[in-house]
């Protein structure tokens, strides 16, 4: 027994011993590596040399066109047992007249049951199986785990094909509104936001048109139902449906669900070209009661996403005011602390869309603001950008692309652009590409073209002071209502 302790403490110490040793050893290689690393000059002026731009890979999504008109596309994806289909409507721009708001209602009107199946027996349903199921106008999308996804499509095509439509419902509805619609009267950003477009493009553009107490009150059931019947429709529908599930399972219950459906045909509408002013003019409208003021300056452009310069525009967007690291956004944020941020947009499409750039400031700083935004739309104009600032721009495209890819569906999502753009089918494969062929002369040459100064609206919603800086621009002055009326001076 002695003889055995013995052994057993002569063979702990030898391990312990052996133990120490290594770990010395290792403590002074680090010790070794450490002093050579410190010793290497580090110069933190010298960013890194990028690196290339990642390779775009993805496998197209199944495609499948039903009779009646609606194009499936499927993305197997079995990591985990859920699915989710998403419907989309292509009726393009929908012109509402004198009863703007109708759209929003029916929305809310195919969330409120079916012919067989109360609101409550449906949201019932829905809850018990952990489901989601939303219908809207343009379409709806519902998720599921993998064993309750076939009745779940179910019930969500079921609302889609034959929703309740009561007049109780719709009462309640436009209540509602109209209570939403008292409450935004004194709502700063709200009330810029439906009148930036509406000046823009004109109220009855379907761009620029926005729900009113007068309109929404002469809405009935009929107008409706006739919405209804003329949008919601197989024609012109993609249906994609993402997840724990074959292309021969979604392909069967797509045809069971919606197989049988018939609607209206639709075309995409035709609209007429809005001329933009002929020259630059201030549209002021006046909230007394405002702490801050909404600036926006806007003009129409337009840019299809087939456009070479799509891309170009993109990163110029970027630059002057696409995030906090944006001209916009240090000028008017960090350099004056006229507001908490600076931004601009740009937006692409088949139709006549926006550039703007916007910012809520303090009402005594309006005028130094309007002035800081022009000079930076003028500065992207009018010099070069920097090689380095262009290449930060590239490389947040190119990571948050490449990212997105990682999303399950994402690929799905392309090809429905691509189908709904008309794009070539390789657009998405070599999208960085084209990205990352961008020069500084192409910036400079989008920049004049699509962000202009000298035909553009300011739209300042607030308690503007419009003071001798804007005066000296000689802006034309122009005073509306909150419902884009022209007041007469």
């Amino acid at each position: 027994m002695n003889i055995s302790i013995k052994i057993n403490e002569l063979y702990c110490i030898t391990f312990l011993k052996n133990k120490m040793k290594k770990t010395l050893l290792l403590f002074a290689a680090t010790i070794v590596l450490t002093s050579a690393c410190m010793a290497q000059k580090l110069d933190r002026s010298i960013k890194p040399t990028p690196g290339p731009a990642p390779i775009i890979v993805f496998k197209d999504p199944y495609i499948y066109k039903l009779p009646n008109g609606i194009t499936l596309l499927v993305v197997e994806d079995h990591d985990i047992p859920k699915i989710s289909a998403n419907y989309i409507i292509d009726a393009g721009p929908v012109s509402e007249g004198n009863k703007a708001g109708v759209l929003e209602l029916l929305s809310g009107m195919l969330n409120e049951g079916t012919t067989t199946l109360t609101k409550v027996q449906f949201s019932t349903s829905i809850e018990r199986m952990g489901s989601e199921v939303s219908l809207n106008s343009s379409g709806g999308s519902v998720s599921a785990l993998t064993r309750f996804f076939p009745k779940s499509f179910s019930l969500f095509a079921q609302g889609m094909r034959n929703p309740a439509f009561t007049a109780s419902s719709l009462e309640k509805l436009k209540t509602a509104k109209l209570t939403d619609l008292k409450a935004d009267e004194r709502n700063g950003p709200g009330i810029s936001a439906k009148l930036v477009n509406a000046l823009a493009y004109g109220t009855t553009h379907p761009y620029g048109e926005f729900p009113t107490e007068a309109s929404v009150s002469k809405i009935q059931l009929a107008d409706i139902s006739a919405m209804y019947r003329k949008y919601i429709t197989p024609s012109r529908g993609y249906l994609t449906i993402i997840g724990d599930i074959t292309n021969e399972e979604a392909k069967a219950l797509a045809i069971k669900a919606f197989g049988d459906w018939k609607g209206s045909i639709l075309k995409l509408p035709v609209l007429t070209t809005v001329p933009s002013p002929f020259k630059t003019e201030m549209d002021v409208v006046d909230l007394p009661n405002l702490v801050q003021s909404e600036i926006t300056l806007i003009n129409l452009i337009n840019l299809q996403i087939s456009n070479p310069d799509y891309h170009a525009v993109l990163l110029a967007n970027e630059i002057l005011g696409g995030s906090p690291d944006s001209r916009l956004f240090r000028n008017l944020r960090e350099r004056h602390g006229f507001t908490y941020g600076a931004y601009s947009s740009v937006g692409a499409g088949r139709y006549q869309s926006t550039f703007k750039a916007s910012a809520s400031v303090r009402n005594e700083k309006v005028d130094s603001a309007v002035v800081e935004i022009l000079n930076e739309v003028n500065l992207m104009r009018s010099e070069p950008v920097n090689k380095d600032v262009l290449q930060d721009a590239k490389n947040l495209y190119n990571g948050s692309f490449a990212l997105g890819l990682e999303t399950p569906g994402r690929s799905a999502t392309l090809a429905t652009n691509i189908l709904l753009n008309n794009l070539s089918k390789d657009f998405y494969r070599t999208y960085l590409q084209k990205i990352n062929a961008v020069t500084p002369a192409d910036i400079l040459r989008v920049s004049k073209k699509y962000f202009t100064v000298d035909n553009s609206r300011v739209v300042v919603v607030g308690n503007a002071q419009i003071g001798p800086e804007v005066k000296k621009l000689g802006f034309p002055v122009k005073h509306f209502t909150t419902n884009a009326a022209a007041i007469n001076n």
